[in-house]
This record gives structure tokens, C-alpha cells and sequence, in this order.
């Protein structure tokens, strides 16, 4: 199994990262819009610097407040295509293993209309993908609002690229998900890059530590596949991460 990175926000950065360097813990580092246009590049090379002299491998979150990769509107795509190519930039600088997408899939607005959604996002993700491939960074596509895992297998597989793959949120599915864990893995499983570990009690979003939600993760570790590039506890204080850490440690183990 790789190792787990951890959530952080680039502007917590002053106030999170040297206790990553200190722990020895990867970061999955989450850019905002803001973020991209007031960066210091070289200061973001110092962060890199550090993360390979520790031997530290980050991950990196795209931005997704605001912007749509299934966009219609002219201008919302460009600059969603703007912020995403930017992202995969600062991925190359961090040497980073890959990046998390959200794919902008809402069933409540789209549930209709679900084949020009797909027909748009292939269109506007092409050029943003022809980017990744070039610096070979992955992009892995998250399920967040999805009741059903369809459209994002439709677009992995309409592209069938090295570069493209599937971010499975445990939390996101125990909220949204109307198929079974087991059904989306059965025809997920093989494209999954990444994975997004947080629980909750089925309701709302409360990243919790492994266990202390409704989430099977007993079934789920024993089902995962073995080539995840990279996963992610997506706890919001340490003490959080801590106990999922150890949490976790008890589910594999039940797995074993």
C-alpha cells in the first residue's frame, strides 16, 4: 500500500507545512483560484526543495470553487481550462504524483440533460489532459455529487489515456452514492488512481477519522486495488489524522 498523504490548503501552508517535513508526511496540496494568481513561484520551489530532501512525494488538489470543467459558456471555459492548466504546472514544480479533479457533475441540475454534460466535458478536459500527458502528471477525476460511477467511467475510458483515472471519496460516496460499494468497485476498481479516506455518518460532509462513520471500510480495504499512485486522509486537525491513522491500521488488519 503507498503511503498516505494529508490534506493541506496552500494558504495554511506557513502555518501546516514544517510540521509535514517534521512528521515526514506527503501533503496533498489544495490550490484555490487565489492561490494560482497570487503565488510565488520560488517560494513554491523552496516547498519542493524540502519535499524532495525529505523524500516526500506530494500530491496536488486542483482548484473547483467557481469553475466547471462540463462548462457550455465560452468564458467559464476558459477559465476553467486556464486554472486547471496552471494546476498541472505547480504539479510539475512539486514533482507532484498526481492531481484531483472534480469532474462539475451535479445530478440536481443535470440529471436531464446528463449526455450533453458528458458530451461538454470531454471537449473542454481534451486540452487539459494533452497537458498532463506531455509532463506524464495523472489526473484523477473525483466523485462528489455522483449517484452513480457511468459518466466518470465514460470519460476515463472515452479517452483511455495512462494519464486519466478515477479519485474514489469514500465520504462523497457515503453521501451521494444510489449503486453499492460493491458495484462501484466491481466497475471502478481498475481505474482508480487515487483515493480521497475520510467517513461520515451518511448525511453531510464531516471528514471524520476512518471508523467513526458509516462507511464500510472493512469491505472496501479488502476490495481496493493494489495500483493506487497515491492516497489521501482528508481529516482537518492532526489529532484527526492521528486517530485515522490508527483507525486504519485496525480495518487492514481485519482485511489480512
Amino acid at each position: 500500500m503507498v503511503k498516505f498523504n494529508v490534506h493541506m490548503p496552500y494558504n495554511e501552508r506557513k502555518k501546516y507545512f514544517n510540521r509535514f517535513i517534521e512528521l515526514k508526511i506527503g501533503p496533498e496540496i489544495y490550490f484555490t483560484g487565489q492561490d494560482l494568481d497570487n503565488l510565488n513561484i520560488k517560494e513554491l520551489e523552496g516547498i519542493s526543495k524540502s519535499l524532495q530532501e525529505n523524500r516526500l512525494i506530494p500530491s496536488v488538489h486542483a482548484p473547483f470553487l467557481d469553475i466547471n470543467l462540463s462548462a457550455t459558456d465560452t468564458a467559464i471555459v476558459e477559465v476553467t481550462q486556464k486554472r486547471l492548466m496552471k494546476t498541472i504546472e505547480l504539479a510539475e514544480i512539486l514533482n507532484a504524483s498526481g492531481i484531483v479533479i472534480h469532474p462539475g457533475f451535479d445530478p440536481y441540475r443535470f440529471r436531464a440533460m446528463e449526455e450533453s454534460w458528458l458530451s461538454s466535458a470531454k471537449k473542454n478536459l481534451e486540452p487539459i489532459l494533452n497537458k498532463a500527458e506531455k509532463v506524464k502528471i495523472p489526473l484523477a477525476i473525483e466523485n462528489i455529487f455522483d449517484e452513480h460511477y457511468e459518466y466518470l467511467k465514460k470519460i476515463i475510458i472515452f479517452f483511455s489515456s495512462p494519464c486519466l483515472g478515477h479519485c474514489f471519496d469514500t465520504g462523497h460516496f457515503n453521501i451521494f452514492a444510489k449503486v453499492s460499494l460493491e458495484e462501484w468497485l466491481n466497475n471502478m476498481n481498475r481505474y482508480i488512481f487515487s483515493l480521497h479516506i475520510h467517513d461520515n455518518l451518511g448525511y453531510i460532509d464531516q471528514h471524520l477519522p476512518v471508523g467513526e462513520g458509516s462507511f464500510p471500510f472493512t469491505f472496501f480495504f479488502s476490495k481496493i486495488n493494489d495500483n493506487i499512485k497515491w492516497q489521501t486522509l482528508e481529516m482537518h486537525n492532526e489529532q484527526s489524522v492521528i486517530k485515522c491513522v490508527q483507525n486504519i491500521k485496525y480495518f487492514t488488519n481485519k482485511t489480512s
